[in-house]
């Protein structure tokens, strides 16, 4: 009686590893892919619910805004629309809420349009962003910087928000 493993069935063994991982490896880098996109979105949601309560407990109007310059960006919120979040400290009271792009690798900001320029003011007496409605978009892209999947948050006038994608991203509803 023999024991161990002859180098045929090693072989064999291998050779079906190999093509297991060779179909499972690009399924798992997509996905990652997409979960940054989905991450980059859902922060970005959860950043703007967060200055509208601030701007109802705290009185005081609040600003999301952005910045993106040579392929990094961020948002923050502020106390004012002129804070640069990839230079400056937009901290209120000490406290800073902000997301950065570095956190999301290969997430790209396409866009963010607004009424009133590139972020979103949030009254202090109701929490509307009337007169400041408007979508910020993130993409992923190929190699040849074709748009390969979108998901936007869009804020409404009445300072209420929703996902919109394109290309498939999860469960959230097209654009």
């Amino acid at each position: 009686m023999r024991q161990g493993f002859t180098l045929l069935e090693l072989i064999i063994t291998l050779l079906i590893l190999s093509i297991v991982l060779g179909w499972g490896v690009p399924a798992t880098i997509d996905m990652a892919r997409t979960m940054r996109l989905q991450g980059a979105a859902q922060d970005t949601y959860a950043l703007l619910q967060y200055a509208r309560s601030d701007a109802l407990s705290s009185g005081e109007n609040r600003f999301v805004v952005w910045d993106d310059e040579n392929g990094a960006w961020c948002a923050a919120v502020a106390d004012n629309s002129d804070c640069d979040c990839l230079t400056e400290d937009c901290a209120i009271d000490g406290v800073l809420r902000q997301i950065n792009g570095d956190d999301y690798s290969g997430v790209v900001l396409n866009s963010a349009a607004f009424s009133a320029g590139d972020h979103t003011r949030f009254d202090a007496m109701r929490g509307l962003a009337e007169g400041n409605a408007g979508t910020v978009s993130y993409q992923l892209r190929d190699s040849s910087n074709a748009v390969e999947q979108e998901v936007r948050v869009v804020v409404s006038t009445l300072g209420r928000l929703r996902y919109c994608q394109v290309g498939g991203v999860g469960s959230y509803p097209a654009c």
